[in-house]
């Protein structure tokens, strides 16, 4: 239309410069049928503009259109608002449209701004996990190796004691051995025999003999007892000097002597007569008494 319109005004400019006759008129004929054709162009780039604008708004309602479908699948967006009742028209329906769509694209986008802050919180979150993870790790390995360093060591100290125990227990057996051996040997130096008779008792158990004296036709005189050299341990009482202090004669009334190397200066006698006693014999230095004989010869007259 407006084609012809440009057409119809250069027709117009035309018949007028036609019907011009001086050149002053002819002139201004000119100059209108110039700004005619620049109308004409002016007019023709509007147009086109304008298309191209059409295009582009077409275009734009169609990918903000996409957009606005793809936003209402999120949850927790605003909804689209209804259309006014008696509203101016459709143009106000769309801006309201677009409206709507903006603040949903607003609301998503906080979401995704709190989204974006909520990662980078897990990511600094992850980083400092990672980072104590890392300081476990070199930890437990330290303390493994440590665990290892001490295993080794308690095999080496468990080696060790066995050995000791070993030796310990062969150790213990020699001193087994040896406190039987010190027992037995204490037990006999210990041991101690005596025996208490009268002359002829004793004489016919061989413990004594008369030796010495003076040989007259009928008897020898001032013959000694003293001790036989072989002794009958079968014919002593055996006792333990650590244990007996001291020893009982039969009849306390009678008189005896000791016939074997004891001497009474080491024991207590109830009565002593030069070398023959009446009463028990005690013993307080056992030791003593007992150091020049182990048996002991008590004779009674």
């Amino acid at each position: 239309m407006r084609t012809r319109l440009v057409s119809l005004s250069l027709g117009l400019c035309a018949g007028l410069v036609v019907g011009c006759t001086s050149p002053r008129e002819r002139a201004r004929a000119d100059s209108v049928r110039t700004l005619v054709v620049q109308q004409g162009q002016l007019l023709e780039k509007l147009t086109a503009q304008r298309d191209s604008v059409s295009r582009v708004l077409g275009d734009a309602d169609t990918f903000i259109g996409k957009i606005d479908n793809s936003i209402s699948r999120v949850k927790g967006l605003p909804g689209r608002s209804q259309a006014a009742r008696g509203s101016e028209g459709p143009l106000e329906d769309q801006v309201r449209q677009r409206k709507d769509m903006l603040r949903r694209v607003d609301a998503l986008v906080e979401r995704a701004r709190a989204t974006a802050k909520e990662v980078t919180t897990l990511k600094e979150r992850e980083k400092r996990l990672l980072a104590e993870n890392g300081q476990l790790k070199d930890s437990l390995s330290a303390a493994a190796q440590r665990l290892a360093v001490d295993a080794q060591q308690i095999a080496e100290l468990t080696g060790t004691i066995e050995q000791q125990a070993q030796a310990i227990a062969a150790l213990q057996s020699k001193l087994d051995d040896f406190d039987k051996q010190l027992a037995s040997e204490r037990t006999a130096a210990s041991r101690a025999y005596y025996v208490i008779g009268t002359e002829d008792e004793l004489l016919q158990k061989g413990v004594i003999v008369k030796e010495g004296g003076t040989n007259l036709l009928i008897k020898r005189v001032g013959r000694t007892l003293v001790p036989a050299r072989a002794l009958n341990k079968e014919a002593f009482i055996p006792i333990d000097t650590r244990q007996v202090h001291a020893i009982e004669v039969p009849d306390t009334t009678k008189r005896y002597q000791i016939v074997s190397r004891q001497s009474l200066d080491d024991v207590k006698v109830g009565v002593r007569e030069g070398t023959s006693f009446r009463g028990s014999l005690e013993i307080p230095d056992a030791e003593r008494f007992w150091s020049p004989s182990r048996y002991l010869i008590i004779v009674q007259k």
